[in-house]
């Protein structure tokens, strides 16, 4: 499969580093993962006592085949929003990680082409995006890309699905949840103990509500026509409600305290090393 290597920004736009922009990468450095390791000493071994990943830095060259024009492109791209930026590599799997532009050098002509030195200082792990869905009151199955697992269903018209954590550390989960709910629930269990939870002082007929656990960027929001609003304060403060999963399979129980159709959209972030 031909790699492709791209930005996206906050606004879903995206800048792809192949013909289709006329700006090339290549001689790409920094794909892999440094950790710093502590150890103790016994005698003649050592023992690993602690180990963390900290930021990285991709190094690359890109070749403007446009010229100025072709660079220029690239700055204009940029001042549409330089935070929160996705750099995405999709060869034989599809991974991202949040990425700053440190430095992009001096231009220089070589061979009739305009090159320059990127430098993009990686903000997170190599993540993949695992989507799972429940459809609440309707008769189908708990559906994963590009997995499927069956779910059932309870007489409160509640929702199971098997989730799986196959990073190398916890995830945290984007959740969506579509139609009416009153004060709806999501329990996480292992090996039938309950690990952790959402719980959301709130009713709807319709709309959508949009809740994040990425560390830096968590919210609890609704949304109706369009309307954008914080309901941070409906959460039940004695549950986690940012919810996290270590690697390993989990039950996921989804209680929309109604029997109308719901749907309840999970995204896991499962986090790599490298790619």
């Amino acid at each position: 499969m031909i790699r492709k290597i791209y930005l996206e920004n906050p606004s879903g736009n995206k800048f792809y580093f192949d013909y289709r922009s006329g700006c090339l990468i290549h001689a790409i450095s920094g794909l892999g993962f440094s950790q710093e390791m502590t150890y103790l000493k016994y005698e003649t071994f050592y023992d690993r006592v602690d180990q963390t990943q900290g930021p990285t830095e991709i190094q690359a060259t890109l070749t403007f085949l446009k010229g100025y024009p072709g660079y220029t492109e690239l700055m204009n791209y940029l001042k549409l929003g330089e935070k929160e930026l996705k750099l995405y590599y999709e060869a034989d799997d599809s991974a991202f990680c949040f990425v700053d532009i440190k430095s992009i050098s001096k231009q220089e002509l070589v061979a009739g082409t305009l090159q320059s030195q990127i430098i993009f200082q990686k903000l997170s792990l190599w993540l993949k995006n695992q989507l799972y869905t429940v459809n609440v009151n309707e008769d189908t199955v708990g559906k994963r890309y590009a997995y499927s697992y069956p779910y059932q269903y309870s007489a409160f018209f509640e929702g199971k699905i098997q989730i799986i954590n196959r990073g190398v550390q916890k995830a945290p989960l984007l959740i969506e949840i579509m139609g009416a709910v009153s004060d709806p629930e999501i329990i996480i269990r292992k090996n039938s103990t309950v690990i952790t939870m959402l719980r959301l002082y709130h009713t709807q007929l319709n709309g959508e509500i949009h809740i994040s656990a990425i560390p830096n960027k968590q919210y609890i929001r609704q949304i109706d026509n369009g309307e954008i609003l914080s309901i941070y304060g409906s959460q039940d403060f004695t549950c986690d409600n940012f919810l996290f999963v270590e690697p390993g399979e989990y039950e996921v129980e989804f209680k929309p305290g109604v029997a109308s159709p719901t749907t309840c959209r999970i995204t896991l972030l499962e986090g790599y090393l490298g790619v």
